[in-house]
């Protein structure tokens, strides 16, 4: 990290900082510079965030590298940048371009060896936290002590910060328990809320020193999957020999509390249901297709389904289960949730694409029938599986709202059979989650030949004339 932000600096930015070949944040905000970006800066791989702020720059904001992804906030303060970035808005060409263009060389003449100066003192400071990061590491491996990651513009936070807002993780800010750890409810000092998860798993021992940073690049990783309904993850902290992540905090707290809860159950109407369904076959879809590499959640049930003021529907813990996982005496713990897991891991413990359709396919009709579908799919996938043919399929759904009626009951109906298939036995079986993205989104959808009130179970499967 190169940080020479609030220095008074002025002159021109030096081309030659794209020689720091392993930079990863630069900040030189704050100041008096001036001149324009560096178009070569677009070329440098390593840079994970900038930020050009308020000071008196111009001209084309680079296009390429981590200028792709960047907010306006990183450009504000500086009337004279012009770019393809959201929210930032391009100022109009003026007169007095000579008086700007002598101004400039005054400002270089006079500030120019100044600033250079101060980029040749930032290069060798960055050298040397280098090699002091690489100390640091080399002491979190032998010596067990703290580090705290903290990634991107949302997350300018430390692990005092969040010591402070749960009172050092005091159970009265727990706001849920699942198999990987706990989950608190951290409020900073920004008035920014947080979700902080403490593993169940000790940094020293469940995690091998030759995996550590691995671990770490996986989180960094995941903080770069951005999708209306995931999670935000902004990073990770392993202190006092504990393990931390730090996610986007979400109002109504899990699907299953609201499913299972006296007052959700009313709030959770047929369409909202429908709604929450869809945001989460395009979660799944986006991990499966959209990221390079492909993510497998490996545990997808209610309580990992948060719901924001709209009913939104966030998917929380992608890629903890692939984090913790890489260390044999945790898989068993971590390959998913009973009950939601697919048949086939109890037999090959491989985890694929497949396993999270299966998952998904029991939320889906837990979803819709108001109680997990264990037993449901134990007789339809048994030889006692003809008890269940002549059954109704109004008499399956959950039984404490209204029975839907027109559209609305061909749309849950659809959405049963679409779950149906993804529970499918047999996993090549089971369809890719961006056909059911897809086919759950339609506006058109494939009529039934039944009316909902009188459709069986039998017809619905097509297991039955």
């Amino acid at each position: 990290m190169l940080d020479i932000s609030s220095n008074n600096l002025s002159g021109e930015i030096p081309q030659n900082l794209q020689k720091l070949g392993s930079l990863e944040i630069l900040n030189v905000s704050h100041n008096n510079l001036s001149g324009t970006i560096p178009q070569s800066f677009s070329n440098m791989g390593s840079l994970q965030s900038v930020d050009f702020s308020y000071n008196h720059l111009s001209g084309l904001i680079p296009t390429g590298g981590v200028f792709q992804t960047e907010s306006a906030e990183a450009f504000v303060g500086n009337s004279g940048l012009c770019g393809d970035v959201k929210g930032l808005t391009c100022a109009k060409n003026h007169s007095g371009g000579s008086n700007k263009k002598v101004l400039l060389g005054v400002t270089i003449s006079v500030g120019g060896v100044f600033f250079i100066g101060m980029i040749g003192v930032g290069i060798l400071l960055f050298q040397r936290k280098a090699k002091k990061l690489s100390e640091e590491s080399k002491s979190i491996e032998d010596n067990d002590q703290s580090i705290c990651l903290i990634w991107g513009r949302d997350g300018k936070f430390t692990f005092s910060d969040l010591v402070k807002a749960t009172n050092d993780f005091n159970e009265k800010y727990c706001i849920g328990k699942g198999g990987f750890g706990s989950v608190y409810r951290a409020e900073l000092p920004t008035g920014q809320v947080v979700a902080v998860k403490r593993l169940n798993i000790s940094d020293s021992d469940d995690i091998p020193k030759e995996n550590r940073m691995s671990f770490i690049n996986e989180i960094r990783s995941l903080t770069g999957v951005r999708h209306r309904n995931i999670i935000k993850l902004y990073g990770f902290c392993s202190m006092r020999g504990d393990m931390f992540l730090v996610y986007e905090h979400v109002e109504r707290g899990s699907l299953g509390k609201m499913l299972y809860g006296e007052e959700g159950i009313s709030e959770l109407s047929w369409r909202t249901r429908v709604r929450i369904v869809q945001g989460l076959a395009h979660a799944i879809a986006y991990l499966h297709s959209d990221c390079s590499p492909p993510i497998v959640h490996r545990d997808i049930t209610p309580n990992n389904i948060l719901l924001d003021s709209d009913f939104v529907p966030h998917l929380a813990d992608f890629g903890t289960a692939k984090l913790l996982s890489s260390n044999n005496s945790t898989w068993t713990s971590v390959a998913g949730t009973y009950g939601y897991m697919a048949p086939e891991l109890a037999q090959t413990m491989r985890v694929t694409e497949k396993c999270d359709v299966y998952s998904f396919g029991v939320v889906v009709l837990e979803i819709l029938m108001g109680t997990h579908p264990g037993d449901f799919l134990n007789i339809l996938y048994s030889n006692k599986s003809l008890a269940l043919m002549e059954v109704l399929v109004k008499d399956v759904v959950d039984q404490q709202l209204p029975p839907p009626t027109d559209e609305l009951g061909e749309t849950i109906m659809f959405t049963m059979r679409v779950a149906l298939a993804c529970t499918s036995a047999a996993p090549e079986s089971r369809p890719m989650m961006r056909s059911v993205a897809q086919e759950l989104s339609a506006t058109a959808q494939a009529r039934h030949s039944q009316p909902f009130d009188m459709m069986t179970v039998g017809k619905l499967t097509g297991l039955q004339n």
